[in-house]
């Protein structure tokens, strides 16, 4: 929700002025813990996501993006977009929504994938067309058993964490356009970024 609020306030989904598509994806009904980490207001408990998260960037940008209320399929089309960002809370879906939908998709130029557990985040940004950068991405996957819990729905306020991983992810995509179109050959697509809220002495 962070993260979509963000491209849309970039411009991002005014299809009238030229600023391409904006689609969101969830099958998720808006929930009281919700409200503490996204980007949702309490009139909007019990409303699906997208339709909620729909009307805020209408209320504040003024135009409507295209929503999906359904988690995605296998195979599903919609997903098949020039730059795609997963943000889901297992690994088992980001695995499902790359080898389902995206591992042979000829439209997708970007995937930027995030992670958000209670004390860290990661952001990964790939190309799926070269071999090696979905092969560092690939390394990056584990079992839901093995990897830390998603912070997603927790009770406590992770907003600052949640709208700091939504700014890299929404940066990652800005440095990408200006690689391909701003002629600045000294950035490199494939990306992880890791950080943490705590010093490693917090866990020793």
């Amino acid at each position: 929700s962070n993260l979509a609020l963000m491209l849309a306030q970039l411009g991002w989904g005014d299809i009238q002025n030229g600023q391409g598509i904006l689609k969101l994806f969830d099958g998720d009904i808006v929930e009281e813990h919700n409200l503490v980490s996204q980007a949702f207001y309490p009139q909007d408990v019990g409303k699906p996501k997208v339709e909620a998260m729909n009307d805020i960037i209408k209320s504040k940008c003024n135009f409507s993006v295209q929503t999906f209320n359904r988690m995605i399929v296998t195979e599903d089309k919609d997903v098949q977009s020039t730059y795609v960002f997963i943000l889901t809370d297992t690994m088992k879906s980001r695995k499902e929504i790359f080898n389902n939908c995206l591992k042979y998709s000829y439209d997708t130029d970007m995937i930027i994938e995030t992670r958000m557990g209670l004390s860290a985040g990661r952001i990964y940004a790939f190309n799926p067309h070269i071999g090696e950068e979905v092969n560092a991405w690939e390394k990056t996957l584990c079992t839901d058993e093995e990897a830390e819990v998603s912070a997603c729905g927790a009770s406590q306020s992770i907003i600052n964490t949640a709208q700091f991983i939504a700014s890299i992810a929404c940066a990652k995509i800005i440095q990408y356009f200006c690689q391909q179109y701003c002629d600045k050959p000294g950035l490199n697509k494939w990306n992880e970024i890791l950080f943490t809220l705590y010093p490693e002495s917090f866990y020793m």
